[in-house]
């Protein structure tokens, strides 16, 4: 009796992670892998993200360095999860957006920032 239970258990796992390889392809929520978990994969999102970043400069008096600071923050949290930063972000058409939904929440020390000066 054991033999069609682990038949029956394989099948539905193999329907599992096709449904979530699926919705990463293309109709999911923008954090499923699918785009890309490659981290090098991140370089391509740097301009995009530093337009963004820069186009808040505009508004805000954002610095050029406070400009080049955020967009290499952004870039090295995709490394570190590109499977959740990578797809998100590419659909992203404000800072706001990019930092509500596509990265990590900061915490009220910052010291989230930590990690990126290798502390």
């Amino acid at each position: 009796m054991p033999a069609p239970r682990v038949g029956m258990l394989l099948a539905l796992l193999v329907t599992a992670c096709a449904c979530k390889q699926k919705a990463g392809e293309g109709g999911g929520t923008g954090t499923a892998t699918g785009a890309s978990g490659d981290p090098a994969a991140c370089d391509q999102l740097q301009g995009k993200v530093s337009g963004l970043y820069q186009a808040a400069a505009e508004r805000t008096k954002m610095t050029p360095e406070e400009v080049a600071d955020n967009t290499a923050m952004v870039i090295a949290e995709c490394r570190g999860a590109p499977d959740r930063v990578i797809a998100c972000a590419r659909k992203t058409t404000s800072v706001a957006q990019l930092e509500s939904q596509c990265l990590a929440p900061l915490d009220d020390e910052g010291s989230e920032g930590l990690q990126f000066q290798g502390k």
